[in-house]
């Protein structure tokens, strides 16, 4: 069920980008594109629950439970936010993100082997786990609509044709959605870095591992946009460079480091 439910979720999310970006496209991304997303979501569901299913069950905080996690809550939270943004027509950009998570993690749970949580797994590192792998999927989307505006603004302004490349929203509702996405990701990734430090405190180990240093750095990246786009009110280039540059940094220190095995 579990490799079953990310294969099928990974397949429906590369149909969805593949879709998207066909030439004539355009109908078919602002009908069923978005509604394919959402059933890979169901069944993307059914294998995050496989893996608690199975003996032993797969810890939720290995690098394949949390990329397949953050893969999810991307397509969760794009769905979530065609309520707040018009941006139907970025769907396959979403679904692209959400498909190279997924098979990330489906490759990662095909080579690991089971390894039991053990008794050090608990409230807080459910908690780190899932508050900032919900973070990082909105700063991805962030990201997204923050290159989205970039590509936006230099095609308009070199009036390029549209058809040379997928529609993309409106400037405004790009803006709109860095702005939402951003909101929700930071206040998601605070409570993710405070909550791996009580996790760590909790355990009575040395917080400081490179993966903390780097992601609490990230954070502190973040400050900028933030800056910029919530407190000082600032919209267009500026901001949305500095969500995508921040995203990168923040792809780096999260799935990089752990990667490389850098993790103390």
């Amino acid at each position: 069920m579990t490799l079953l439910g990310h294969g099928l979720a990974a397949a429906l999310y590369l149909f969805a980008a593949v879709s998207g970006w066909r030439p004539d496209a355009e109908g078919l991304a602002r009908r069923w594109v978005p509604r394919v997303i959402a059933l890979g979501v169901g069944v993307h569901g059914l294998g995050l629950y496989g893996m608690h299913l199975e003996s032993p069950p797969v810890p939720l905080e290995s690098l394949a439970a949390a990329l397949s996690l953050m893969g999810w809550l991307v397509a969760v939270a794009y769905i979530g936010a065609l309520a707040f943004a018009q941006v139907r027509t970025g769907a396959t950009w979403a679904a692209g993100l959400a498909a190279l998570l997924t098979l990330l993690a489906l490759l990662g749970l095909q080579n690991q082997a089971a390894v039991a949580a053990g008794g050090e797994a608990g409230l807080w590192s459910h908690a780190h786990v899932l508050l900032s792998a919900a973070g990082f999927s909105f700063l991805a989307l962030a990201s997204l609509a923050g290159a989205g505006y970039l590509v936006k603004g230099r095609a308009l302004k070199r009036k390029d044709s549209a058809s040379r490349s997928p529609e993309l929203p409106s400037l405004e509702s790009l803006d709109r959605a860095v702005h939402v996405t951003l909101g929700f990701g930071f206040v998601l990734l605070t409570l993710g870095v405070v909550s791996g430090f009580a996790w760590s405190l909790g355990r009575e180990v040395d917080p400081w591992t490179r993966h903390s240093a780097f992601l609490l750095a990230a954070w502190c990246v973040y400050l900028v946009p933030v800056g910029l786009r919530m407190v000082s009110g600032v919209h267009g280039v500026r901001p949305a460079r500095g969500v995508v540059l921040g995203f990168v940094f923040l792809a780096f220190a999260y799935i990089g480091i752990r990667m490389l095995g850098s993790v103390a």
